[in-house]
């Protein structure tokens, strides 16, 4: 009856986690014993208190860990790089609180807008970029809108796959409708880097609408 058994500081890992942590542990032995170990195989996840775990003398606590770098399960969650953060990083521009934008927006990201027109080039700190933002709104009126197709992820990149519409602010003749990508680089649950590309002939359009 082969028993794995695995130690983790207390609250390092979630209740989800921990079941990927048996499952993948089990599926190893498996895969090196043979199908046969499997329904005799069991997997234990142990949690050792804060400051009940030392290594090399030194006592690891929670906090400490955290200060160092490495945080606990729950606050990595929170800013775990999701489907679900990148939505939440938009929305909190479009509220327009400051507050709110910085725990997504890092003060010294950086934006690249394609294109040659105005607005083009890179947008240095979250002010400017910010400032960026207010001007597309000026520009068309409030009516530009990013409508989402879907959210690719991978490592520390998330890539948003967009339509974008509106019109411009005094002429709703002179419309932009294309589909642009924007590709997001994160660290530590936000944004350091964002830049924009526009599929096909969409740039011309692009460079036209903000002319």
């Amino acid at each position: 009856m082969p028993i794995i058994r695995v130690t983790l500081l207390e609250d390092f890992a979630s209740l989800e986690e921990k079941g990927e942590i048996v499952k993948a542990l089990s599926d190893t032995l498996a895969s090196v014993m043979g199908e046969i170990v499997r329904p005799y195989t069991y997997t234990l996840v142990d949690e050792v208190k804060a400051g009940a775990w030392a290594v090399q003398g030194g006592v690891l606590m929670t906090e400490e860990m955290e200060r160092a770098g490495i945080g606990t399960s729950l606050s990595q969650r929170a800013i775990r790089l999701t489907e679900a953060r990148v939505k939440e990083a938009y929305d909190a521009l479009a509220s327009g609180d400051r507050n709110r934008i910085a725990e997504y927006w890092d003060k010294d990201m950086t934006w690249f807008v394609p294109g040659h027109n105005q607005l083009s080039g890179w947008k240095k700190g979250l002010d400017e970029f910010l400032s960026f933002m207010d001007k597309v709104g000026h520009l068309s009126d409030n009516s530009f809108q990013m409508a989402w197709d879907r959210i690719l992820i991978t490592g520390d990149s998330s890539a948003d796959i967009r339509r974008n519409t509106g019109h411009r602010a005094g002429d709703e003749k002179k419309r932009l409708d294309i589909d642009v990508v924007h590709v997001l680089r994160w660290r530590n649950g936000k944004v350091i880097e964002g830049r924009g590309a526009i599929f096909g002939d969409g740039t011309a359009q692009y460079d036209e609408f903000w002319s």
